[in-house]
């Protein structure tokens, strides 16, 4: 086959003319410490600014519900069927316990400052541009007097955004720095809960020298932004106690710098990052972090490049246009990627992100645990060529151990650590009702465990592993031996909760043994033997045998589906926008998934029945609810399953489905159809393609696991890494074959086994083949059968 230029979308940027009247519409920059967020429909534009610590010290922060001295009666309820009689036992002791009906929520993500930017021309933006592997977003306006540009970058790993103006005639610009509280209930409020915060935090500003100035976003007078002006005509600045109001003179054919420093009280300082100090010192060190980490995967679909604006390309797409849909998942694939980077920094991406623009944020804009930050923010972290960034989730969760074992002790009356379905601030297992239970969730620990495992094996980095790290192993551990309790020679977990279904639709969703709790134990098991050679430390290897092989086996459902609860006594509920009990399939696939076993077979059969039931659901009726394009991190769930199953079709509709309905004409996200900017998809989308191109466990990867026929004419993929330390760092296809170019990060040559997708094979036919892989790129060439099963050419391996 012949090998294609790169492409992979270098320089490019992408215009549209989609006005952003709020917030959620808005262009985005981050650092991974701070973001902005232009937006605005006229002359007037706004930034808002927001700092990955600036969650504000709104909510009570209770240790969790005192639930142990009730459980043996709340759990005899659960293991006889009767829900609805242990969530009023549950609801009952949490009230004893001082907690009311109303939730206790998480700290939220707040607004750190607002700069409004008032410019003397007479109509909004003519276009707005995103360039996502520069990390800078602009916006243009066109006149008969000459053109305006303003360009916002926020530096890689520093605390400052940078706005310039560049003008081709002389003009004035007018600034109001301050804390803008005005804005209306977000539109959004009702169905994601959100309490309203703006009666919580004063604004403080004062001019400074320099034109600099401070602004607080906290009633104690922090100190939370900065800004210095430099270049243009002149700089002037009054302060009027709540906002400071400057004018900024623009000479013509020159460029005047605004420079925002947002600070975050009294977060924790990570390693210093020499911040840039002009314009032309920003843009060399974007092109030195931000660039040079997006660029390490790229994809090409074939679909090519054209002028068109974005919605263009999204219209066409959705009407069904090949091309276009193939270029919309280019950019998605690409933007995505550089979003969930520009949003992870010290810690890794909420739910919104780096990205603060409302006082009522949808579900606080924290970190929910049960499936958004791993499905969706973090996702694509580790398998697109960027695995360092996700030790941003072990900083986010090992502060935190003592209140893990806090609750464990107060709710499940257990040893070792539980961690809670949502974060900020702190760890504690506050956030419950008797419609999510989330207290009854156990699956946080194993999960973070997971991560850390992946981490460490496609990094190659026995160093990850230290003493903190393995405390929470050993707490996960201690959890699954004194949480869970014996009948009849096998563990129940009891009371259990799937997220955030429920056995009957609208009954309760207390129940036992959910399929996802059991299968991260399992996978806990594996993901602490990773640990442990990393660390050479085997002595959690024979406690983790008894508690697995005392667990319940995984069981199909009457209709044939795999069962959500592995007690037969709860009926599966496939009207939701979760998949978790597919849990098993995201990762190293479980064993009982694994081989031509009758059984085994049966499970994946079971496992694809669900996905189907799944995409029927949905596909009833594909809008923002009251329809059922709900939540896109599900459909990351539904799309990873698929992928491990070889199921490209079933793969490539939920990849679709998130590139055409949860894309903006900005190229950010949404969490449903059009609607709450979130980041879930930015972050599930690019891990969703990259799973079905590459899959691999400890000691293999397969190419091509779920290859579409859409995608099969002509393509290629940059920068994937796989576990064992693999790095694919170009998978190549057409017609005739595939190549692809595989290395270790570091180590002498070790054998790797290289499953082949349907449809590809061996020079022998066969569907695998093994090579010695070292640091040094081996070239891996395999031939395509055509439809009929023939073979169209060799297979060979060779040194790049």
């Amino acid at each position: 086959m012949t090998t294609t230029d790169a492409r992979a979308d270098e320089g490019a940027v992408f215009s549209t003319r989609t006005a952003a009247p709020t917030w959620e519409q808005g262009l985005i920059a981050g650092s991974g410490r701070v973001g902005a967020i232009v937006f605005g429909d006229t002359a007037r534009q706004t930034v808002s600014f927001a700092h990955e610590r600036s969650f504000l010290p709104a909510n009570p922060r209770p240790a969790a519900p005192l639930l142990a001295p009730s459980l043996d009666a709340i759990r005899e309820r659960a293991l006889a069927g009767d829900g609805e009689g242990a969530g009023r036992l549950m609801a009952a002791a949490a009230e004893v316990s001082g907690f009311e009906r109303d939730l206790v929520w998480t700290d939220p993500l707040g607004i750190c400052a607002t700069l409004e930017i008032a410019l003397p021309v007479a109509a909004g933006p003519s276009v707005r541009r995103c360039d996502p592997a520069g990390g800078e977003v602009s916006l243009h306006w066109e006149g008969a007097d000459g053109g305006l540009t303003m360009r916002v970058i926020a530096p890689r790993g520093t605390e400052d955004v940078w706005i310039a103006f560049e003008s081709e005639r002389p003009r004035e610009v007018a600034l109001r720095l301050g804390l803008d509280r005005a804005e209306p209930a977000a539109a959004n409020a009702a169905t994601t809960w959100a309490p309203a915060y703006a009666g919580l935090v004063d604004a403080v500003v004062a001019a400074g020298t320099e034109g600099r100035v401070l602004a607080s976003a906290r009633t104690d007078g922090t100190p939370i932004a900065e800004t210095t002006a430099s270049g243009g005509g002149g700089w002037s600045a009054d302060a009027t106690g709540t906002a400071l109001e400057a004018s900024l003179a623009l000479a013509a054919g020159e460029r005047a710098t605004l420079r925002v420093r947002i600070r975050a009280g009294a977060a924790p300082t990570p390693e210093p990052v020499t911040a840039p100090e002009d314009w032309d010192a920003v843009i060399r060190h974007q092109e030195r972090t931000h660039t040079a980490l997006v660029r390490r995967s790229a994809l090409d679909l074939g679909a090519g490049t054209d002028p068109v604006m974005t919605e263009d390309t999204w219209r066409a797409a959705r009407v069904g246009d090949a091309r276009a849909r193939r270029r919309a998942m280019e950019i998605a694939y690409l933007s995505g990627r550089a979003n969930a980077i520009a949003a992870t920094g010290e810690l890794p991406p909420t739910l919104q992100g780096v990205w603060q623009g409302t006082w009522t944020p949808a579900w606080s804009a924290d970190y929910t645990m049960n499936g958004n930050v791993q499905n969706g923010g973090i996702a694509s972290l580790i398998p697109t060529g960027t695995p360092e960034l996700a030790a941003s989730l072990l900083r986010l969760v090992l502060p935190h151990l003592d209140d893990y074992r806090a609750n464990a002790r107060r709710i499940f009356g257990a040893a070792g650590m539980l961690l809670p379905a949502r974060m900020s601030t702190h760890g504690r297992a506050n956030h419950f009702s008797p419609d999510f239970p989330h207290v009854f969730w156990t699956g946080g620990g194993g999960w973070a465990l997971r991560i850390a495992a992946d981490l460490v094996s496609t990094a190659d980095d026995a160093s990850l592993v230290d003493d903190v790290l393995w405390e929470l192993a050993v707490g996960v551990l201690e959890f699954a031996e004194t949480a869970l309790v014996e009948r009849d020679g096998v563990h129940r977990l009891a009371p259990g909760y799937s997220p955030e279904n429920s056995p009957e639709p609208g009954g309760s969703p207390i129940a036992s043994e959910a399929t996802m709790d059991i299968a991260i134990l399992r996978d806990a098991a594996r993901s602490t033997a990773v640990l442990a050679a990393a660390r050479g430390d085997d002595s959690l290897a024979t406690r983790w045998e008894r508690v697995l092989e005392r667990l319940p086996a995984y069981r199909i459902a009457d209709d044939g589906t795999l069962a959500e609860w592995l007690d037969p006594r709860w009926p599966q509920n496939h009207a939701h926008r979760h998949a978790s009990h597919l849990y098993p399939l995201w990762y190293e696939v479980d064993d009982a998934f694994r081989g031509d076993s009758p059984q085994a077979r049966r499970l994946r059969a079971a496992a694809r029945r669900s996905i189907e039931e799944r995409i029927a659901w949905r596909a009833a009726d594909p809008t923002a609810p009251p329809g059922r394009m709900e939540m896109a991190f599900g459909l990351v769930q539904l799309g990873l399953a698929a992928a491990a199953l070889g199921d490209a079709p079933a793969a490539l509709r939920c990849a679709e489905w998130l590139a055409l309905e949860h894309w903006t004409p900005a190229l950010t996200t949404t969490h449903d159809a059009g609607r709450i900017f979130n980041l879930d998809a930015s972050g599930g989308l690019p891990a969703l393609v990259a799973a079905m191109l590459v899959g691999s466990d400890q000691e293999s990867v397969t190419l091509f696991p779920a290859l579409p026929g859409e995608w099969a004419a002509h393509g290629w993929i940059t920068g994937l890494t796989a576990r064992g330390g693999v790095v694919i760092e170009r998978l190549e296809w057409d017609e005739n074959g595939a190549r692809a170019r595989v290395r270790r990060r570091r180590g002498e040559p070790r054998p790797l086994r290289v499953a082949l997708g349907s449809g590809f094979v061996t020079e022998t036919g066969a569907a695998e083949v093994f090579v010695e892989v070292d640091a040094e790129p081996v070239t891996i060439a395999v031939t395509r059968l055509s439809p009929g099963g023939d073979q169209r050419s060799g297979a060979r391996t060779g040194r790049s």
